[in-house]
């Protein structure tokens, strides 16, 4: 008060020209600190670095209105991440803000080169307020946008779908449209939960979903096939390890890539699956008791039935028994089992083991299977032995893993969460121990038709199949086929399935021009036994010891010229 009152006085003992100095002084001194604090500001943001430019423009980006949360992650059985969306710009543009349209142009082909000037002017030629140039650009792009002060940009926040592995397991994530909705796989079969934020856990184990790609791959490169498809399951509760089907695809370009690559083999598509089949006979045959098992079946010759004649492979010239037929794969052993119990027992199992409909897996794209049910002689014999019967791989893994499951229905799962014990009982536990002891017979016996499938100590079983490809236009191609293996290991207490397909393999000198399945399938079979039991935690077992055998019985299997005794 005291420092107010004397200023007063001051002022009063003064003239008026004094007073106004002092105001402009004191106005002066305002707008000297004023300019200090906007030239420290100036200074500060011209010191940022480029990186954070972004950052300080982020007021400048609009959200997509129409991605307001982000889409949950798929992951794999160990965590790993299959499916996940990030943050990314999409540049946009106001013609109508523009002053100089070939400035803008330029300057737009100095970012993104990928441009032309024709698509540039014809875009901004337009009386349009919004037009749409690139649906995303990386953040160093952005902020060359910024740098080079072109008018009327629209940047736009979008949220995009990735697939950190590329083509692995591709046919099973399937892939979203570009509103980040699901089209196939699990991403359609789950878009409502992902939608919402929820992550989708699956039982598909990446390492073992490569190695199975991998090795499928080579062997059909080798024999110039058209593709093929490889499963590898728990035998205990379906949790599926692998699906692979090819040709594959990048599921980071899904709306650009072509039908054939984006066919599901191993679970759409529908094949007679040959002699894999047999083991169906086999298992119906011990279970009717309607066959002894000692009775043996005449194979020696042709089986003429109506306007078919029925043949094997290799001919035996002796009668033999229900695991011979299965060892030696006879077709004519196969069509007399299956007469002796007729279609209705056929069908009635056939429809227990899940191969009139479709499979209950977490796929939209899923194949029925297509039976003939006319119930006639013939069609029986011909079904016993895999024609008139067209499944998926997948339901043949799935009647695989029941028939070695002590009999009990397996059901494929490729969620963790959802895999459950089933009690339904299709097979008895004492068939389902023949089933096992026949299976490795195939593989480990010296007449054995999968005896490429041999892993040393790990007591692989299954059976092999070659079929000739269906023509669509009616028929079969005689030079065409589908081969294949299924079966198990270890064989003693079996824990994962493994079924392989491949699509019209060609033979090669290698092969010494054989391309059936003991020779295209049976030795992808042996490799990848061998190199993904240690990751499941398998070990090998010495052919010694007491465990080996144990749960097997022994059969004893003749060769092509010791059947004389009979």
């Amino acid at each position: 008060m005291k420092f107010l009152g004397f200023f007063d006085l001051y002022l009063n003992k003064n003239n008026c020209t004094r007073a106004r100095k002092v105001k402009l002084l004191f106005c002066s001194l305002l707008l000297v600190i004023l300019f200090t604090v906007v030239g420290y500001r100036t200074i500060s943001l011209a010191s940022i670095k480029k990186d954070n430019i972004s950052k300080i423009a982020n007021k400048d980006i609009k959200p997509n209105t129409f991605q307001e949360s982000l889409r949950g992650n798929i992951y794999d059985r160990n965590k790993k991440i299959l499916a996940t969306t990030i943050n990314t710009l999409s540049l946009n543009i106001n013609p109508q803000k523009i002053l100089d349209k070939r400035i803008t142009i330029n300057k737009l082909l100095q970012i993104f080169p990928q441009l032309n000037e024709k698509y540039l002017l014809k875009k901004l030629n337009t009386n349009k307020k919004y037009i749409s140039l690139l649906r995303e650009i990386s953040p160093r792009e952005y902020v060359r946008l910024l740098q080079a002060g072109i008018e009327g940009l629209i940047i736009q926040k979008r949220l995009k779908r990735i697939y950190p592995n590329n083509t692995l397991a591709s046919h099973i994530l399937g892939g979203t449209d570009v509103d980040g909705r699901g089209i196939a796989g699990i991403e359609k079969k789950f878009n409502a939960q992902l939608q919402n934020g929820k992550n989708i856990n699956l039982s598909i184990h990446s390492g073992i979903q490569h190695i199975t790609k991998k090795l499928l791959s080579n062997q059909i490169n080798k024999f110039e096939a058209e593709g093929g498809a490889g499963i590898v399951m728990n035998a205990k509760n379906g949790e599926v390890y692998s699906i692979v089907s090819l040709p594959d695809y990048n599921a980071n370009n899904y709306n650009s890539i072509l039908d054939r690559s984006l066919f599901n083999k191993a679970t759409k598509g529908i094949y007679e699956l040959g002699s894999t089949l047999k083991l169906i006979t086999a298992a119906i045959a011990f279970e009717s008791n309607l066959i002894n098992e000692d009775e043996v079946f005449d194979v020696s010759k042709p089986l003429r039935v109506s306007s078919r004649v029925i043949t094997d492979f290799h001919p035996l010239s002796y009668s033999i028994n229900i695991p011979e037929v299965i060892v030696h794969s006879s077709n004519i052993g196969s069509a007399k089992i299956a007469e002796k119990f007729g279609p209705s027992i056929q069908l009635k199992y056939l429809r227990s083991l899940g191969l009139m409909n479709k499979l209950e897996l977490e796929l939209p794209e899923l194949g029925r299977p297509q039976v003939l049910m006319d119930k006639k002689i013939l069609t029986t014999m011909t079904i016993s032995y895999g024609h008139g019967i067209s499944i998926t791989p997948m339901h043949l893994a799935s009647v695989t893993a029941t028939l070695v499951n002590n009999g009990i229905k397996v059901d494929p799962t490729l969620i963790i969460a959802k895999s459950k014990k089933n009690n339904q009982q299709i097979i008895s536990q004492k068939t389902s121990t023949k089933m096992k002891s026949i299976m490795r017979l195939v593989v480990s016996n010296k007449y054995g038709t999968a005896k490429k499938a041999e892993s040393t100590g790990y007591l692989v079983g299954g059976k092999t199949g070659t079929a000739e490809k269906i023509n669509p236009t009616g028929g079969y191609f005689k030079n065409k086929n589908i081969v294949t293996f299924t079966g198990a290991f270890p064989m003693n207490n079996p824990e994962f399935i493994i079924t392989i397909m491949i699509d019209d393999p060609k033979g090669q000198k290698f092969s010494n021009g054989y391309r059936t399945a003991g020779w295209v399938v049976a030795p992808v079979v042996r490799e990848l036994v061998t190199r993904i039991a240690p990751i499941l935690g398998i070990k090998p077992q010495l052919e010694n010891s007491s465990k080996f055998y144990k749960n097997l019985f022994n059969y004893k299997i003749r060769g092509k010229n010791n059947g004389a005794n009979l």
